[in-house]
C-alpha cells in the first residue's frame, strides 16, 4: 500500500482562515466602537456648560443662573429684558431644536428641512392658517409685552449665533445638516396659536356626525354624544342644558332636497393631520378647611402626546422686586405658564368646550373662487402659499380660499368637484394670551389672577387657582362663539346668514366660580356648566376622570381625614376606570345572554361560534370578578381594552363603516343596545345587530388576541406586559436613531380612562399619550410644591437630563420644586454679563 504520508494539523488558532476571521472581525469591532466613540462624542459638542461659565450677553446688568440636579434654571434678573432675554437663552439650550419645529409645523415649513414628505402637512396647516393670525396676536401686545417677547427672541437668537458659530450645534441639526433662522415675535406667537390647536378636536366629530347623517339619516343623531343623557356623568357645576334636536341635521335634511354632490370628506387621510381629539387634563383645589396644612392644596396634570423632549419645559423666574415664579412653560413662549409664585399657584386643564365650525360651502361652477352667501356668489380671498421643499429648485405653490367662514380646508386633501367645507376657529382671532403671562405672574390673590386671564383668547382652558390667604376657585377662559343656530355638533350651510356666529361671550358670561361651598374645585375635561348656563358651549366632553377624583374627594370628605400631599399624589396616580364600571356589566351580562340558534355569531373567518370555550369562561370570569382597577398585574385591564377597542370597531365599522372615536359616542350606542338587545336600533333593520351576537363576536375576538400577546390562561395575563411607555423623538422613526434617540419607560398602569392618565396605541399597547408633567403643592410653604418632567429637562441626546425623570414619574414620584435655589451648595452656576464685562 502506497505511504499517504502524515499530515500534521495545526491548533485550531493557528490556522489561517480563523486567524483572518479573527482579524476581520476585531477590526469590524473595532470600527464599530470607533464609530460609538465618534457619536458619543460628536453628541457631547452640542451639550451647554452649565458650570463656571461666563456668557457675555447684550444686557444691562450681570444676570445668574442657578440649575438644580434636574437642570432646572432659576434665573434672576433685575431688568425685565435681562430676565428674559437669559430665558430664551438657557431655553434654546435645551430645547432649540423642538421650538424649530414647533414653528415650522405651525407655520407649514418642514418641507424646507426634512423634503417632499412633510408636504401634505404643510399644505394643512398652510390652508389652516395660524401663520396668517400672528399679526393679529402681536398688535394685542402692550409696552412691556412687546419688551418681554422681543427680549426672549434675542435670548433663542443669542444661542443660535453662538452654538453654530462654535461648532456647538444640537445633534439634530447636524444631522438634518441646516441652520435655524433666527427667532421672531411671529415665532413665540405661533407657538401661541399652535398650543390652542393641540386642544380643538371637535373638527373631526363634525365631520364624522356629516357621514353617519349622509349614509344614514337624520336618525343617527342618535349616534352623536350626549352628556345630558348620562345621569351619572359629573358636571363642575349643578347640572345640564337640556338636550336640543340638531338646527344643523335639519337643515342638512332641506339641504339634500335640494342640493346634490357634496363632496364626501376624506375623514381618513385628513384624520393623521388633526389634533388628538381628547387632549385634556386634570385639575383641582381642595380648601384649606379640608387638608392637613389648613392652606389649599393644588393638583394639576395636563394630559398630551408624550414626547422626547416634554411639551412642557421646566422654568424658574425671578424679576427683583416684581415676581418670583417657578413652573413650567411651552417651549418658544417666555414666562410661566402654570405653577406658583409663593403667591397664588395654578394649573390648567382643557376647557373642551367647542371653539370651531365646519360650514359646507356651494362654490360657482362658472368662477371657482366665488362662493355662495344669502343667494349672492361672493369673491373668497385667495392666498398663495409658497412650500419650499428641500433639494427642489423651484417652489410648491399651493393656494387658499378664504371665506366668510374661513379657510377651505378640503382642498388640501384632495382635487374635484367645487363643493367644498371651511372651518372658522375662534382660536385664529387676535389674543391676549402673552399679555396675560406678566400679568397672571404678579398676581397676588385668587381674585387679581382670575382678572389676569381676561383677553385669553386659546387654547380654551379650565385654570384652577387659590392663593396663600385661603381663597381659590376655577375660571373657564376662551373666546366662545354665540351660534344664532346649531350646537355645534353638525356641519352647517355656509352659505345661510341664520348659521353665522353672532359674536362671543363676554368675559363676564364665561363659566367659573370662586370659594364654593362644597370645599373644592375640580376640572378633568367633564361638562363644566350648569343647567341656568345661557349658552351651548359644547356637548363632546369627557366624563370619566372627572368621575373617578369627584368619587375620591367626596370619600376622602366623608372619611374625617385631612388631605395630605400624599392623598394628592395617590389622587394623580389612581388607575380606576369608571367607564369600565358602567360598561362592563352590560357586556358581560351581553356574552351570558347569548345563544347560538337564536343570535347567531362567527369569528373573522366566518366560522360559525359554538358555546364559549374554557378559556373564554376563565376570561369571562376574570372580567366578572375585575375591581376596575388597572395595575400593571390586572388580567381584566387587559381584556377590557382589547375588547372596547374591538367593539366599537365591529359596531361602527364593520357594519357601518364608519369610525367614531367619540367615546360618549360610543357609551351611547353601547348602553342604548344594552336597554334594547339591539345594537341600532333607531337605523333601517339592514344595520340592526342583535346586541348579544355583536358582544359575543368581539368577546372571541379580544380573548383570541389577549392568547396570541400572552398564552393561554386569562389568570396570568397582564396589562402592564402589554401596556408600556414608548416615547418617541421627532428624529426617532429613522433607524437607528430609535434606539438612540427614544426613550423607554417600562411597564404602565392606568389608562385614558383612570386619571392616572396614560392612553395607548390600540395596535401595539404603547403608552404615548398622558400627564408629562404632573404638579401638586401645599400653599402653606413654598417648600411644599413637587413636580415632575418627563423624559427630563433637556432636549439635547446624551445631556445627563435627557431621560433622568422618567423612572420617578413611572413610580408615581415628585421630586420638590426648589424655589430659593440661590441658598443650596450644591447647584450649577452660569453668569450672563453685559458685553465686555467678562
Amino acid at each position: 500500500m502506497q505511504d499517504r504520508g502524515y499530515i500534521e494539523k495545526k491548533p485550531f488558532f493557528q490556522r489561517r482562515y480563523v486567524r483572518v476571521g479573527i482579524i476581520m472581525l476585531l477590526t469590524m469591532c473595532s470600527l464599530l466602537l470607533a464609530g460609538l466613540l465618534f457619536i458619543w462624542w460628536f453628541s457631547a459638542q452640542s451639550h451647554p456648560k452649565l458650570d463656571g461659565e461666563t456668557i457675555e450677553a447684550p444686557l444691562t446688568a450681570e444676570v445668574e443662573v442657578i440649575r438644580d440636579s434636574r437642570g432646572v434654571a432659576k434665573i434672576q434678573a433685575d431688568e425685565l429684558e435681562d430676565l428674559f432675554y437669559t430665558q430664551g437663552y438657557v431655553m434654546a439650550q435645551d430645547r432649540l431644536f423642538q421650538m424649530d419645529m414647533t414653528r415650522r409645523l405651525a407655520g407649514g415649513r418642514l418641507a424646507e428641512v426634512i423634503g417632499e414628505d412633510a408636504l401634505e402637512s404643510d399644505k394643512y396647516f398652510r390652508s389652516y392658517g395660524m401663520h396668517r393670525a400672528v399679526d393679529g396676536i402681536i398688535e394685542q401686545f402692550d409696552e412691556e409685552t412687546a419688551r418681554m417677547v422681543d427680549a426672549f427672541a434675542a435670548g433663542v437668537t443669542g444661542y443660535i449665533d453662538d452654538a453654530f458659530e462654535a461648532g456647538e450645534q444640537p445633534l439634530e441639526f447636524r444631522i438634518l445638516g441646516y441652520r435655524p433662522d433666527e427667532w421672531t415675535a411671529e415665532d413665540t406667537a405661533i407657538a401661541v396659536k399652535y398650543m390652542g390647536y393641540t386642544l380643538t378636536g371637535n373638527f373631526r366629530d363634525e365631520l364624522t356626525h356629516y357621514e353617519l347623517v349622509r349614509r344614514f339619516g337624520a336618525e343617527a343623531e342618535a349616534m352623536f354624544p350626549d352628556y345630558a343623557e348620562a345621569d351619572e356623568f359629573p358636571v363642575i357645576g349643578d347640572g345640564l342644558p337640556e338636550a336640543s334636536e340638531s338646527t344643523a341635521v335639519a337643515a342638512y335634511e332641506e339641504l339634500t332636497k335640494e342640493q346634490a354632490g357634496i363632496v364626501e370628506p376624506d375623514l381618513e387621510e385628513l384624520s393623521e393631520l388633526l389634533p388628538e381629539p381628547w387632549n385634556g387634563s386634570n385639575n383641582w383645589v381642595i380648601g384649606g378647611e379640608w387638608t392637613e396644612s389648613g392652606a389649599p392644596m393644588i393638583g394639576d396634570d395636563p394630559h398630551l402626546d408624550l414626547a422626547v423632549p416634554s411639551v412642557w419645559y421646566q422654568t424658574h423666574l425671578e424679576l427683583t422686586g416684581d415676581f418670583h415664579s417657578i413652573g413650567v412653560t411651552v417651549p418658544g413662549i417666555p414666562g410661566v405658564v402654570l405653577g406658583h409664585n409663593g403667591e397664588v399657584a395654578w394649573g390648567v386643564t382643557s376647557l373642551s368646550a367647542d371653539y370651531e365650525d365646519v360650514f359646507l360651502e356651494q362654490v360657482n361652477p362658472e368662477n371657482p373662487n366665488e362662493y355662495l352667501y344669502d343667494g349672492e356668489w361672493e369673491e373668497a380671498e385667495r392666498h398663495y402659499e409658497e412650500i419650499h421643499i428641500d433639494d427642489e429648485p423651484e417652489p410648491y405653490v399651493h393656494y387658499v380660499d378664504e371665506t366668510r367662514n374661513g379657510p377651505v380646508m378640503n382642498r388640501v386633501i384632495e382635487e374635484g368637484p367645487y363643493q367644498a367645507y371651511s372651518l372658522r376657529w375662534s382660536g385664529l382671532e387676535p389674543g391676549e394670551e402673552l399679555d396675560g403671562i406678566l400679568r397672571v405672574n404678579r398676581a397676588e390673590t385668587a381674585e387679581e389672577f382670575a382678572a389676569g386671564l381676561e383677553g385669553f383668547v386659546t387654547p380654551g382652558l379650565g385654570w384652577v387657582f387659590a392663593d396663600t390667604d385661603g381663597n381659590f376657585g376655577w375660571q373657564g377662559q376662551a373666546l366662545l362663539p354665540v351660534r344664532q343656530n346649531g350646537d355645534g355638533m353638525f356641519p352647517v350651510p355656509g352659505w345661510d346668514p341664520d348659521f353665522q356666529w353672532d359674536g362671543f361671550l363676554e368675559p363676564d358670561e364665561l363659566p367659573g366660580e370662586m370659594n364654593p361651598e362644597q370645599g373644592y374645585v375640580m376640572t378633568a375635561n367633564h361638562m363644566p356648566v350648569d343647567e341656568d348656563f345661557d349658552y351651548e358651549i359644547g356637548r363632546s366632553y369627557f366624563p370619566y376622570r372627572g368621575l373617578r377624583l369627584e368619587e375620591m374627594i367626596a370619600e376622602q370628605q366623608a372619611s374625617g381625614d385631612p388631605f395630605t400631599l400624599e392623598t394628592m399624589r395617590e389622587m394623580q396616580t389612581d388607575v380606576v376606570n369608571t367607564q369600565a364600571e358602567m360598561l362592563v356589566p352590560l357586556m358581560t351580562e351581553a356574552v351570558r345572554d347569548w345563544d347560538v340558534e337564536l343570535h347567531g355569531g362567527t369569528d373573522l373567518e366566518g366560522e360559525i361560534l359554538g358555546e364559549l370555550s374554557d378559556l373564554e369562561e376563565e376570561a369571562l370570569e376574570q372580567l366578572e370578578r375585575w375591581d376596575y382597577l388597572e395595575d400593571v398585574d390586572s388580567s381584566g385591564a387587559l381584556i377590557w381594552h382589547l375588547w372596547y377597542e374591538g367593539l366599537p370597531q365591529t359596531l361602527f365599522e364593520r357594519y357601518l363603516q364608519v369610525e367614531v372615536t367619540n367615546h360618549v359616542s360610543r357609551h351611547r350606542v353601547i348602553a342604548d343596545a344594552a336597554e334594547t338587545d339591539v345594537v341600532f336600533a333607531y337605523l333601517d333593520e339592514r344595520y340592526q345587530v342583535p346586541f348579544a351576537k355583536a358582544a359575543r363576536e368581539t368577546f372571541f375576538e379580544a380573548v383570541q388576541q389577549a392568547e396570541e400577546l400572552q398564552g393561554g390562561s386569562a389568570s396570568t395575563w397582564r396589562w402592564g406586559d402589554w401596556h408600556q411607555v414608548e416615547i418617541a423623538h421627532p428624529l426617532g422613526a429613522v433607524w437607528p436613531l430609535n434606539h438612540l434617540l427614544n426613550v423607554n419607560g417600562g411597564e404602565m398602569g392606568g389608562s385614558g380612562f383612570t386619571p392616572g392618565a396614560s392612553s395607548f396605541d390600540e395596535e401595539t399597547g404603547i403608552a404615548n399619550h398622558g400627564a408629562g408633567w404632573r404638579f401638586i403643592g401645599d400653599l402653606a410653604s413654598t417648600d411644599r410644591f413637587y413636580d415632575v418632567n418627563i423624559p427630563g429637562q433637556s432636549g439635547q441626546w446624551r445631556s445627563p437630563h435627557y431621560e433622568d425623570q422618567m423612572t420617578i414619574w413611572t413610580e408615581g414620584e415628585f421630586e420638590e420644586m426648589i424655589y430659593n435655589k440661590e441658598e443650596a451648595e450644591d447647584m450649577n452656576r452660569v453668569r450672563f454679563v453685559p458685553e465686555g464685562a467678562s
